[in-house]
């Protein structure tokens, strides 16, 4: 399995607005199957506050072509996996009680509700509750200060492992480990999708924003659907294309081997069909009629020219059967 990684930029910018770091956000849930959000220090209050956007998440996805903005357990099934990293954690692991927790135990503490009924308490407990509805599988990796020095932070991608903590080292190969055991191949509607079609995904995600509008799960779903069933229909008459091609042309078939080929090589091509396209047969009726009608038109040539290969050998050859010849399937 190949692992694309996207790297974006964070939260925040000077030069940009909240719209900007909500779209980036956006994307990056739409498009990920492993969704790794970094920060520094530890998960407090003002941590939480920084994904404060994700309260806008239901207003900016549409999952049905209704036009209702979705809830959040509608939108929840499409979100990937969320994986926590606490950079530069200075803090002992324990709970209120004292006793030793991981760090998924760490996160899940700090998602806990908060006391109070005040619409600040409020406001901060609807951040935890969405986190909590939108990303069912979750989980944390705390990981210390690479080193001390200052001046060598700042050139911390050119040090050598060796001249870094061995406790940051350590917890590096472990975050990689647990990243590329856990993460899986990006699915929707319950269909892996390849490279070119977590391209076509992304086409339909932009050109929804930029019309001014917010994407839409289902319609971009559709669009994926249409594309590639048409590629399908696309590659499945190339497929015929070659195989009339690499048949043998100059020894001539005769009538019971033509019907054997047409009807094999049917079959082949609307098994690879099925394969290649995406959706029910009811809404690929339309290609399955014009497959059918490109085959049949492809068959009627091929079907013509082995007619005139007989024709050329009858000259020669007098004696030949021309009933067996001639009888041809329609």
């Amino acid at each position: 399995m190949k692992v694309i990684l996207i790297d974006t930029e964070g939260f925040g910018g000077l030069d940009e607005n909240s719209n900007h770091d909500t779209r980036i956000f956006l994307f990056s849930l739409l498009l990920s199957s492993f969704f790794i959000y970094n920060s520094v220090g530890s998960i407090d209050e003002n941590a939480l506050q920084n994904l404060s956007l994700i309260v806008n998440l239901a207003k900016e996805i549409q999952v049905k072509s209704r036009g209702t903005e979705a809830d959040s357990e509608e939108l929840a099934q499409y979100f990937p996996a969320f994986l926590w990293v606490v950079r530069d954690f200075a803090l002992k692991l324990i709970d209120p009680s004292g006793n030793p927790m991981n760090a998924k135990e760490y996160l899940e503490s700090a998602l806990m509700p908060q006391k109070g009924v005040s619409d600040a308490v409020e406001s901060k407990n609807r951040i935890r509750r969405l986190l909590k509805h939108f990303f069912k599988e979750r989980d944390c990796c705390t990981m210390v200060r690479p080193l001390e020095n200052e001046k060598e932070l700042q050139m911390l991608d050119q040090l050598p492992d060796e001249q870094l903590r061995p406790e940051f080292v350590e917890q590096a190969k472990n975050l990689r480990k647990r990243i590329f055991k856990k993460v899986k191949p990006k699915s929707l509607n319950g269909r892996l999708l390849n490279g070119s079609m977590l391209v076509e995904i992304t086409k339909a995600y932009i050109q929804a924003i930029n019309s001014g509008s917010v994407p839409n799960i289902e319609s971009a779903w559709t669009y994926l659907c249409k594309m590639e069933s048409q590629k399908a229909l696309e590659d499945s008459l190339s497929f015929v294309d070659k195989k009339l091609g690499e048949t043998n042309i100059t020894s001539p078939m005769e009538a019971d081997d033509l019907k054997k080929l047409k009807t094999s090589l049917r079959e082949e091509m609307i098994t690879y069909f099925k394969k290649k396209s995406i959706g029910q047969d009811d809404e690929l009726k339309n290609l399955y009629e014009e497959m059918e009608k490109s085959f049949a038109e492809r068959y009627y040539k091929f079907k013509e020219r082995n007619k005139e290969e007989w024709k050329v050998i009858v000259y020669f050859t007098p004696l030949i059967k021309l009933e067996t010849i001639f009888e041809l399937d329609s």
